[in-house]
């Protein structure tokens, strides 16, 4: 059974109004996964460690009472959360939230910038930090089997959103499941550059994507550890590592890093 978890409806059963914080217990929470009539895109992060903050901060959402449904105030969890970190479990103020801006909070809360999205443009603007991959084949897309918790799921037109909280029966099954930003085919050598590495440059950028074109997320200080966890996309011959430092996930190039 695959739980998923989001923003749903006011107290009333509505999309405005009612009271901050949730009144029923059910205004954000989770449910047993089910197939949209308007059908699923999958929004998968590329990396393990953001998929499992993404769902963390999406239980704590659930979990956290003070945090309620509505449209029109659907940023105060935003206000709220931002001095923790996006850490929803920390929200002491009775707020509100809808369900693609829940969404948006788990992805602050991994590391990765983002701007405010709908779930009409919620495809766009996460393809557009370079940290997700975007699945629409009907295997994971009409069936929970292979979802990973982490998982973002769209609908295919504008409607709803949630995030996976738990894996399916065939999670991590299907080779190159796991791991889809690209790497060498032999597991030899991800194991190789995984590890932590200490910025060698005196001020090392960290970008949405690979490439000095990407948009920049921070700085990182020389001498600051960055943990890369095997995963890099190569531009022009140099390989841009993803990695987590300052609670920012994103690429770093490797010519500036020693392992």
């Amino acid at each position: 059974m695959v739980v998923i978890g989001s923003a749903r409806s006011n107290e009333n059963g509505g999309i405005n109004g009612g009271k901050p914080g949730d009144q029923t217990g059910k205004e954000v929470s989770t449910q047993v996964w089910y197939l949209h009539s308007k059908g699923w895109i999958v929004i998968r992060a590329k990396s393990k460690l953001v998929r499992k903050k993404i769902a963390h901060n999406m239980k704590s959402i659930c979990s956290n009472d003070n945090i309620g449904y509505c449209q029109n105030h659907r940023g105060s969890l935003t206000t709220e959360a931002k001095p923790y970190g996006y850490d929803a479990s920390k929200v002491t103020e009775a707020c509100e939230v809808d369900c693609s801006e829940a969404v948006r909070n788990c992805i602050l809360y991994a590391g990765i910038q983002i701007e405010s999205f709908s779930t009409g443009s919620e495809v766009a603007a996460c393809e557009k930090t370079g940290m997700f991959d975007i699945i629409t084949d009907e295997k994971h897309c009409k069936s929970a089997d292979y979802l990973l918790e982490g998982d973002i799921l769209v609908t295919k037109t504008k409607g709803h959103t949630v995030v996976v909280l738990t894996d399916g029966e065939k999670a991590g099954t299907e080779s190159g499941a796991e791991v889809t930003v690209k790497h060498d085919s032999a597991k030899s050598y991800e194991k190789k550059i995984s590890g932590t590495y200490t910025v060698m440059a005196s001020a090392l950028n960290i970008r949405a994507g690979a490439g000095t074109t990407k948009k920049i997320l921070g700085t990182l200080k020389k001498g600051k550890k960055a943990r890369c966890y095997g995963y890099y996309t190569e531009v022009s011959g140099v390989k841009w590592l993803l990695v987590q430092a300052d609670e920012m996930t994103g690429f770093c190039s490797e010519k500036y890093l020693k392992k």
